[in-house]
């Protein structure tokens, strides 16, 4: 679960079909291009017979593609077996008993679950689903009467608490995406920022997209990590890239579970949302220099005693 998601929303204001603009989105995924990896179906006016019948035109596509196909709120359209994943929003039928709902699926489906709060959060993830997705980040014209907005910060908060693959949904483009990636998220869902009356132009939304995500997914130098934490040495960065997987370590540090730096035995890799998590429990300030900083900071965190 990484990348673009990509949610078809059907009926599509310009009159594509389901296998349309599944094939627009996934863009050049199966031939060694970028697209989505995810495509949801996410069709509210049709019967449970109609969403099965497009899901089949999808689905050859999505597999063609290695993207997973996932179905919108219909437990009885996803036990048929033609969808990989099924998505379920706060009050949808197994929402909050996950375990029962995927009894009632074939073996493998994933199971998402939509949340809009730090609590919604928390119990959802209790029930243990295949991923779960956050919003709206910002504000969005999808719904008729949208959550409150989560922001930027309530998504750190949320990608920080959850050991579950998190999309970020809800009035994204590609900068504010991007971002999302680099706090952490795992894919982001897109509706609005697909849509266009030339299939090519979805086509070519989607390549783009994808294209910047995963360059925002993808690992920092070490040297501007070195650069970004000059109170800590790159040897002391390396330490803590080898300790990572060490979770009793991460929480007398402060450091959140998602926290996965890596050593290959040459270098440090950290990801966006790593260097994040070592300035969060550091205490830095974005607009702060460290000078300030060391004046401001009495007792160092845990993370400033490997220095001494």
């Amino acid at each position: 679960m990484r990348g673009l998601y990509a949610i078809v929303d059907l009926p599509d204001p310009h009159g594509h079909a389901a296998a349309e603009l599944t094939r627009a989105v996934l863009a050049g995924r199966g031939r060694g291009g970028a697209g989505a990896r995810v495509v949801q179906l996410r069709a509210k006016a049709a019967s449970t017979e109609q969403r099965v019948q497009m899901l089949r035109a999808m689905a050859p596509l999505c597999a063609e593609a290695s993207s997973l196909l996932v179905v919108n709120d219909d437990v009885d359209a996803a036990a048929a077996g033609v969808a990989g994943g099924l998505h379920v929003g706060q009050g949808d039928r197994g929402a909050d008993d996950v375990p029962s709902l995927r009894a009632q699926l074939p073996a493998g489906v994933h199971v998402g679950v939509s949340t809009h709060d730090r609590g919604q959060l928390q119990r959802a993830c209790q029930h243990k689903p295949d991923y779960v997705a956050l919003g709206p980040i910002a504000p969005t014209g999808s719904k008729q009467n949208p959550d409150p907005v989560v922001g930027f910060p309530g998504l750190l908060e949320g990608c920080r608490l959850t050991t579950r693959p998190l999309v970020a949904i809800g009035g994204l483009d590609r900068d504010s995406g991007c971002k999302a990636i680099e706090f952490g998220a795992a894919a982001v869902a897109m509706i609005g920022a697909l849509r266009h009356e030339r299939l090519s132009e979805v086509e070519a939304r989607a390549a783009a997209l994808a294209e910047a995500f995963e360059r925002a997914s993808a690992p920092l130098s070490f040297d501007a990590v070195c650069q970004a934490v000059p109170v800590l040495t790159p040897e002391q960065l390396r330490d803590i890239a080898r300790w990572s997987d060490d979770l009793g370590l991460l929480v007398g540090m402060g450091l959140p579970a998602r926290f996965r730096p890596t050593d290959d035995g040459s270098t440090a890799h950290y990801r966006p949302s790593d260097l994040l998590d070592l300035l969060f429990v550091l205490d830095k300030r974005p607009s702060e220099t460290w000078d300030a900083w060391s004046r401001r900071v009495d007792e160092p965190p845990a993370l400033v005693q490997l220095r001494r």
